[in-house]
């Protein structure tokens, strides 16, 4: 040990006051005396090394000065020096060759563990972090010192009993959760000295594996070394939630976002899907067995309920036997990695227990009239090869042998007549591909007979939901916009029959991308650009829920274009009727025209019956005609009143009821019948639009149902516009309709659906908690959070900000506090809370995808404004979210990480301030210094957040008097640990795996050098006022009993 040069008179003094000690055999206490008379008052010993000094004099021989060293004891228990002096001043301790001094210096460190801390200022806490990585050092160095004396000694009884005394502390500092803490801070402080021990480890290390049978139990010091060079405290933080399927049925959120999925996402890409299943692993506790039983489970239950939509039943099918094997196989490589092959057990395990459920797989198969796991388990083996067919063959069998069902269902090519067969969607996705081949071929001639075919409302939707499972509707969807582009002018020299042919291309295109945007969404239709007449004309005109379009508002009458118009659709000719005209005017000046003959109707300058015939002769001209007049009839409705609605009202009704009467005598293109079926299912989803309800999505068996129904006496139970009761009483009435079962039904998503479009997204959010936060039972809230989870996610980012900016405050400041005073209410709050933050920030983080299909809002995971959202009339819906992130921007000045930083979109940007508000608000609660429901809801959002995953940027906004005032309050269960206390002080970006490779958040904003300096200050003072309030309480404990 070599001390620096004595440079003033008061280490002088201290160094002959120690000599006068030892001459005159003081006993501590009069050591302690005398040097407080030296020191000046309330200035630590170690500012003149006084820990130093005394070492220095205690070790000078061979043998160490019991006595002196009972002086350094005695101004340690005082506070005369600091325990991070002591240890600092043992670590340069470098006479290693006198093994009686190390095991002294051994046996004071050892001594010191149990209640090593400080209660200094910030800077003297990281002096104990930075000391106890120099302690770790020095004791590896007397391993590795003492291995090798050994090795070369063979018998040393003093140098085994250092080697097993310095490997007893390195012992108990890993089994101290706050002295692994501080070693954490220690070596982030100073990387430079953790580098160094790294190495020296790796030595110690080598050196006991080759030690034979020399050194006693080797392998427990090996095994100590090594875990301590791989100690990672934060690691201990693990979720806080286990998913027990003995107790719980099922998992509602799995099903409930699978409900979401196939009714609301149907197009979205599955690996987006994935990503929000495994995030949902991870917050739920879920096994990877698990994952995939609540993954096939819940496609099962879809499968099994009525739907409430015809169409809807084909969506499940295609769902659960295209995307999902797709989606387990991209889980499975997520999890595995890239190169991963083969099959997997997980999967297998999860099967076997599906097939246990014979009363689900029963009502399935009845319901479908085919062994629907056997179609699944072939899809697994054929397409994903995570099961072998040995193992499906297996469970096929078995199934067969439980089955009350199967027995008894018709086995042939065609497994019966229903639509929903998955022997029918699954041969259809191979057509999908052929098809797709052929579209791409210029020539009409040869892509016309394949119009033909998917007009046929047999075929078609098959067609269009094997496309949609599969991804690839989208591009179906742009190769029609291509040919009905091409379709829309005359080419020069054309004849007849092409006329002709290109006319019915028009209508087919035309009637194909009305039907694909009404079931899933127009922007499966509409690209960006927005660059064609039908991309445009969907934009303009197509009603949707929630968006007041009016098309023909600015446009002007031209009567010679009506007139020109009126003349064409009455030619009988079919060689004269196409010959050289342009569609895409056509369509613009038929609603026009028809917007004159209602007008002239209601004046009575025409009769009702010849506008009748008017409808007639453009559906026979072209289907796609009553199409572009529909639109017009329905925004005309809904600006008008009830007296001017009702003959606008008929015509409407009349295109829904006519279709079955066809003047044998007019000429009409090919496959009328079915152009003319399509195009009134079209016609009657725009009306049910213009009513406020669902957008239905009948199939072609339903329409033969509702072709004789009028317009007035339709089912409106769809639609909440009409309903008397406050929309408070229709979100409770709905919520106690799912809540027992915890299952969400097609009618019920469809009626949240429409209260967050009809009450907005502040109005449903608060009164959905406030609902489900009735609840009493831990198991009740448990459900209860589940159900709400999944339900935010029709708009995860808008519903989590309004989560954070009105709904959480009205718990933690407002009107609701009372509510929280039921214990299990501020868990299930506060796990709510950090779910739907984390879910919200990984939305925020993936790359833009297209707004789903069949809403009227951005449902999607990271849908950014300015994307194809953006280009139509903002609904009441987005008119509230735009002010909130308005709201949340002009604060964003005061947000912790600067806006502009690489990775930050503006939706993450208005995320990161709306959870800073919160922690603000967190804070001004906890500055009352008082335990109280409130109080616990804080603690237990803290809790949530530290241990939920992707969480570092969002730590890192908690404001600095947050867990300084938290800290003092709190005791058992409800206390920090360390290792929270850690991560929430100063978290380290968690390394990324091959499961986290597309979201950066951990990486977002990370800190400055002088910002990470500060933060490991802070957390090594409060792990400090932890350490010293627990010793308190262990004090105090010792004297009561």
């Amino acid at each position: 040990m070599v001390l620096e040069p004595l440079s003033s008179s008061k280490a002088g003094t201290i160094r002959s006051l120690l000599i006068r000690a030892w001459r005159e055999r003081w006993s501590d206490l009069q050591w302690g005396i005398h040097i407080k008379t030296v020191l000046p008052r309330a200035v630590s010993g170690d500012i003149y090394h006084l820990a130093d000094y005394i070492l220095q004099q205690a070790l000078m021989g061979p043998l160490p000065n019991n006595l002196i060293l009972s002086y350094l004891r005695h101004s340690l228990s005082s506070q005369i020096v600091s325990y991070g002096g002591v240890i600092e001043s043992i670590s340069k301790y470098d006479g290693l060759h006198k093994p009686h001094c190390v095991h002294a210096l051994l046996d004071l460190m050892q001594s010191m563990m149990k209640s090593v801390s400080c209660r200094g200022k910030p800077e003297d806490c990281l002096v104990l972090a930075t000391s106890i990585v120099g302690g770790v050092k020095w004791l590896i160095q007397v391993m590795g010192w003492s291995t090798q004396q050994l090795l070369d000694l063979r018998n040393a009884p003093e140098l085994s009993a250092n080697l097993s005394l310095a490997a007893s502390i390195l012992h108990e500092i890993l089994n101290c959760t706050f002295l692994t803490c501080m070693l954490e801070i220690g070596r982030r402080e100073e990387p430079g000295t953790w580098s160094t021990c790294m190495k020296k480890m790796t030595e110690v290390e080598t050196l006991l594996a080759g030690a034979g049978t020399i050194i006693e139990n080797k392998d427990i010091l090996i095994k100590t070394v090594c875990q301590l060079r791989d100690i990672q405290p934060l690691d201990s933080i693990g979720s806080k939630h286990k998913f027990d399927s003995t107790s719980v049925p099922l998992c509602h959120a799995m099903h409930s976002l699978v409900m979401l999925e196939v009714i609301t996402h149907t197009t979205r890409d599955a690996a987006t899907f994935a990503h929000q299943l495994l995030l949902l692993q991870q917050l739920q506790g879920l096994t990877t067995m698990q994952l995939y039983l609540e993954l096939l489970r819940s496609s099962f239950l879809g499968l099994s309920c009525p739907e409430h939509q015809a169409y809807q039943e084909l969506k499940w099918v295609g769902f659960t036997f295209i995307k999902v094997p797709t989606i387990l196989y991209t889980i499975h490589v997520m999890l595995n990695g890239e190169n991963a092959t083969g099959e997997s057990e997980d999967l297998l395990t999860a099967v076997q227990r599906l097939a246990q459920l014979t009363i689900l797989l029963d009502q399935v198969d009845s319901r479908i009239n085919c062994n629907c796991l056997e179609y699944l388990l072939n899809e697994l083996c054929n397409k994903t090869s995570l099961i072998s067919e040995r193992d499906a063959q297996e469970i096929i069998t078995k199934r067969v042998k439980e089955s009350n069902v199967l027995s008894n269902i018709q086995k042939n090519d065609a497994q019966g007549s229903h639509p929903g067969n998955p022997n029918l969607i699954l041969r259809a996705q191979p057509t999908v591909t052929s098809i797709l081949k052929t579209l791409s071929n210029k020539n009409q001639e040869s892509v016309l007979p394949v119009m033909n075919l998917l007009i046929s409302g047999k075929s078609r939707d098959l067609l269009l939901v094997a496309a949609a499972a599969s991804g690839s509707l989208h591009i179906f969807a742009q190769k029609f916009v291509k040919f009905n582009e091409v379709s829309m002018d005359p080419q020069p020299g054309e004849t007849s029959k092409m006329a002709i042919n290109r006319a019915l291309m028009f209508d087919i295109s035309f009637l194909l991308l009305c039907h694909i945007a009404q079931l899933y969404g127009i922007d499966v239709v509409v690209s960006e650009k927005c660059e064609t007449f039908v991309e445009q004309w969907m934009k303009e005109n197509m009603p949707e829920l929630g968006r007041v379009k009016a098309p023909l508002m600015t446009t002007r009458t031209d009567q010679n274009a009506v007139e020109d118009f009126i003349r064409q659709v009455n030619v009988t000719d079919l060689d004269l009727k196409y010959n050289m005209v342009p569609w895409s005017e056509l369509c613009q000046v038929a609603a026009v025209a028809f917007r004159e003959v209602v007008s002239a109707a209601q004046q009575g300058a025409v009769p009702i019956q010849r506008v009748k015939e008017l409808l007639d002769r453009l559906r026979y001209h072209l289907c796609c005609l009553p199409i572009c007049v529909a639109t017009w009839l329905c925004s005309h409705v809904q600006v008008v009143d009830g007296e001017q609605a009702v003959q606008p009202l008929s015509f409407l009704n009349y295109l829904l009821t006519s279709f079955n009467d066809h003047d044998a005598s007019v000429p009409t293109l090919e496959n009328f019948k079915d152009r003319s079926t399509l195009m009134v299912q079209i016609v009657e989803n725009m009306a049910q639009v213009m009513k406020g309800g669902a957008q239905p999505a009948v199939n072609n068996d339903s329409m033969n149902n509702s072709s004789g129904k009028s317009l007035q006496k339709e089912e409106s139970t769809n639609s909440l516009l009409s309903s008397q009761e406050p929309l408070s009483n229709l979100l409770r009435e709905t919520w106690k309709q799912v809540f027992p079962g915890g299952v969400i039904t097609h009618k019920a998503l469809a009626t949240f659906r429409d209260l967050l479009r009809l009450g907005g997204i502040k109005w449903f959010v608060c009164d959905l908690v406030k609902t489900g936060m009735q609840s009493v039972f831990k198991s009740d809230l448990a459900r209860a959070v589940d159900l709400i989870y999944a339900l935010l996610h029709q708009d995860v980012v808008g519903c989590t900000l309004s989560l954070l900016v009105h709904a959480l405050p009205m718990y933690i400041s407002g009107p609701c506090s009372a509510d929280l005073l039921s214990e299990p209410r501020t868990h299930a709050l506060a796990h709510l809370a950090v779910m739907m933050i984390i879910s919200a920030w990984l939305a925020v983080q993936q790359p833009p995808v297209k707004p789903e299909p069949g809403s009227t809002m951005s449902m999607v995971m990271g849908a950014t404004p300015g994307g194809p959202s953006n280009y139509r009339k903002r609904t009441y819906h987005d008119r509230i979210l735009d002010d909130l992130e308005s709201s949340l921007q002009a604060h964003s000045v005061e947000l912790a990480i600067a806006r502009g930083t690489p990775g930050l979109t503006k939706d993450g940007t208005s995320l990161l301030v709306a959870v800073q508000s919160l922690l603000l608000l967190m804070t001004q609660v906890s500055r009352a210094g008082v335990v109280s429901p409130v109080t616990r809801l804080v603690v237990n959002i803290l809790h949530e957040l530290i241990a939920a995953p992707y969480s570092h940027t969002l730590l890192t906004l908690t404001p600095p008097a947050l867990l300084p005032n938290l800290v003092p309050l709190l005791s058992p269960p409800d206390a920090f640990t360390y290792a929270e206390l850690l991560a929430i002080t100063a978290p380290k970006p968690t390394c990324q795996s091959g499961l986290a490779k597309d979201f950066i958040g951990d990486f977002i904003g990370a800190q400055t050098p002088a910002q990470a300096a500060g933060a490991r200050r802070a957390a090594a003072k409060l792990l400090c006022v932890q350490r010293n309030l627990a010793l308190a309480n262990e004090s105090f404990t010792e004297l009561t009993l």
